[in-house]
């Protein structure tokens, strides 16, 4: 569409500039023609004829300048035309560059919930990885305790936990742990939850 009006304007400017040559040859012949009139008046011999002639010759002129001044006319109102269509193609131009910068703009947000995205789900399957791990060793210890090596009838408690060779909430395991952990004043009340269970 650009070239197409590029072309028009350079068909334009063509035209123009034939019109301006055409337009300084009828001025050449207009020249021309006052040149005869005055060689027609210094020389009486056939003016009559002369001046006829010269008459047509005038008449013509005048008609080609009316019909170059037409087509200039027509030149002008086509390279109108040709401007606004390229003030129209430079609009459009510049709006599509604002879609694209748009789009290169939501591309890159895209990409970068994308990466958050991966990082989180790549964090999640580390963390299910280890708690998988974790309840797999819990299963393993239980069994270790329970059965004396491998059971026979898989059935493992996820929710306890070994704690000094007997099985136990592992919330409880925790406590006794921590108390184990601690100074020695709570020794005597470690033992006495132990009797208990």
């Amino acid at each position: 569409m650009m070239c197409h009006s590029i072309v028009l304007v350079q068909l334009g400017i063509q035209e123009r500039e034939r019109h301006a040559e055409e337009i300084s040859r009828l001025e050449h012949q207009l020249a021309e023609a006052s040149g005869h009139l005055k060689q027609s008046l210094v020389v009486n011999t056939d003016l009559s004829n002369k001046m006829a002639q010269e008459a047509v010759e005038r008449e013509l002129a005048q008609r080609e300048a009316a019909e170059a001044g037409h087509r200039l006319a027509a030149v002008k109102a086509e390279l109108a035309r040709v401007e606004a269509k390229n003030t129209e193609l430079n609009k459009m131009v510049e709006e599509r560059d604002e879609k694209l910068s748009s789009s290169v703009t939501e591309l890159a947000t895209l990409q970068a919930i994308k990466d958050k995205t991966e990082a989180e789900l790549d964090r999640n399957f580390e963390e299910t990885e280890e708690l998988l791990k974790q309840s797999f060793l819990r299963a393993v210890r239980q069994a270790h305790v329970l059965y004396g090596g491998l059971p026979t009838s898989g059935a493992f408690d996820l929710d306890h936990e070994m704690y000094q060779d007997r099985l136990m909430p592992s919330a409880k395991a925790s406590a006794l742990a921590a108390q184990e952990a601690a100074p020695v004043e709570g020794e005597t009340g470690k033992g006495h939850e132990d009797n208990q269970d």
